[in-house]
């Protein structure tokens, strides 16, 4: 009979300290919200979950990423358009100053004007984000465009680098266009103007000079180069344009890669409260009939026998 009641008390008291057990990792994952808080919890969920916070971890680096890049193509987008503004306000110049009818003092009033776009210009083409010009290349603490008033032309001092972020594994994209390229129709890098494309400044100059000079043919010789100037920009806006797209896409790819792997990761830590409460409940009521038999067990003796 005591070897009956001490092995009998002894699995009892086994069964006590399991369930007490039980009931304290329950009120864990309620408190917690998470149904595996340390690695013995569910030994299996292991490789999941550290596959899943990688590729959130990755899926957020990437949309920093792209939101950067996206703001630095915003940004230039800005100033593109006032450098658009400007040539089609210099179209109209030219236009109107070649119908004639015109003053020499009218004439000088447009090459005042033109000057004073030209400055606007350069203002455009030295745009700064975060103390770094937009438009000149690496070399983004350079400032990118000098007007030289003896020799009547503009410098570029920046360089012709290509500034790509990383938008996902292996795929880079080119955020920047260098101010060479844009202003003064150098495509290719070399520090010459490429055939078909124009220095907008020295086009603006030359037709600053010719109504300084009272020429109005030679402005109107420049219509047609001024529009496809104009071109010239928007072209290159058009193609930033498109990187601009891709990037939006990229960083929709990227959200829902983070949204997916949240709800996988969740699948295998996150405590289902409901049923985590129901669960507790229930081993709260064994553990208190557990406990009452132990007691009863324990005031047994020899006495209840006789």
């Amino acid at each position: 009979m005591r070897a009956t009641q001490t092995t009998t008390y002894r699995s009892l008291s086994f069964f006590l300290d399991r369930t007490s057990t039980r009931m304290a990792d329950l009120q864990k994952q309620i408190a917690t919200g998470k149904r595996m808080v340390r690695p013995s919890d569910d030994p299996t969920a292991i490789s999941p979950l550290m596959a899943a916070n990688t590729q959130i971890k990755n899926a957020e680096r990437y949309t920093k990423t792209i939101n950067a890049g996206l703001d630095r193509i915003n940004n230039s987008e800005g100033h593109m358009d006032t450098i658009n503004n400007v040539m089609v306000r210099m179209r109209e110049i030219a236009i109107a100053a070649g119908n004639g009818g015109y003053t020499n003092t009218d004439l000088r009033t447009f090459a005042n004007e033109v000057a004073q776009l030209r400055e606007q210009l350069i203002d455009a083409g030295n745009a700064q984000v975060d103390g770094k010009y937009l438009f000149a290349g690496f070399d983004d603490k350079t400032r990118p465009f000098t007007w030289d008033a003896v020799a009547r032309t503009v410098s570029y001092a920046g360089d012709q680098g290509s500034v790509k972020y990383e938008v996902s594994p292996g795929e880079t994209v080119e955020v920047n266009i260098t101010g060479s390229a844009l202003m003064q129709g150098d495509l290719d890098n070399d520090g010459v103007t490429d055939p078909g494309q124009f220095d907008i400044f020295a086009l603006m100059t030359t037709v600053e000079d010719a109504l300084l000079a009272n020429n109005p043919t030679g402005v109107i010789a420049e219509i047609d180069n001024l529009v496809t100037a104009n071109d010239q920009v928007l072209i290159q806006r058009s193609l930033k344009g498109n990187t601009a797209a891709r990037l939006e896409n990229g960083l929709l790819s990227m959200n829902q890669i983070e949204i997916d792997m949240r709800e996988m990761r969740s699948r295998f830590e996150d405590a289902d409260l409901l049923e985590t409460i129901t669960s507790l409940a229930q081993q709260e009521s064994s553990f208190e009939a557990a406990l009452n038999m132990t007691g009863k067990i324990s005031r047994l003796s020899i006495l209840d026998y006789i």
